[in-house]
């Protein structure tokens, strides 16, 4: 277990915060933690009445390209996950739920970060329209199971959450072609 002595917050964001700890070990050794501090997010694998799933094409600035993901979205402080995919699902792809389940969580990069990415499976229930925050652009896509394990395979499909749902929809026995 590591011991923090000082913590010096050197950033705050809109997204995120990034502190600059120094720690002690277990055997008194001292050393430097950089941590990127996030609230979490929630995803979610969204399967229309057809079977196929609903996934969101934007593009990230980070990676500098388009990518192709389940809808997913940012905790609000305080925020419960299960409320939080309610709202992005509304927000990005414009449907209320007739079923939620919980599949678990990710941490998609333990070494220097401490976002949560809470995972869920849902069916669609009503198109009641979208409504992206101001500086989103997303474009709605319809996969069947196959069409997107496919992509992961390829390469098309790399984003760490997205692969994280549909390996836990494959152990659930959930993914499936009708």
């Amino acid at each position: 277990m590591e011991k923090t002595i000082t913590s010096k917050t050197l950033y705050k964001g809109r997204v995120v915060c990034l502190d600059y700890d120094e720690v002690e070990l277990d055997d008194g050794t001292r050393s430097i933690r950089e941590v990127v501090k996030h609230s979490g997010g929630a995803a979610i694998a969204l399967k229309d009445k057809d079977g196929r799933f609903m996934m969101v094409k934007q593009y990230r600035y980070a990676q500098k390209e388009d990518m192709i993901e389940v809808c997913a979205g940012k905790l609000n402080e305080g925020e419960d996950p299960q409320e939080a995919i309610v709202r992005e699902v509304r927000e990005e792809l414009g449907y209320t739920l007739k079923e939620l389940k919980y599949l678990g969580y990710i941490i998609p990069t333990c070494g220097y970060s401490s976002e949560r990415i809470y995972l869920y499976y849902g069916e669609a229930l009503e198109f009641v329209g979208t409504h992206f925050d101001r500086d989103e652009r997303i474009e709605s896509l319809s996969l069947s199971y196959s069409e997107i394990t496919q992509m992961i395979k390829e390469g098309k499909i790399s984003d760490a959450k997205t692969i994280a749902i549909f390996y836990h929809l494959q152990q659930e026995g959930i993914a499936h072609e009708r």
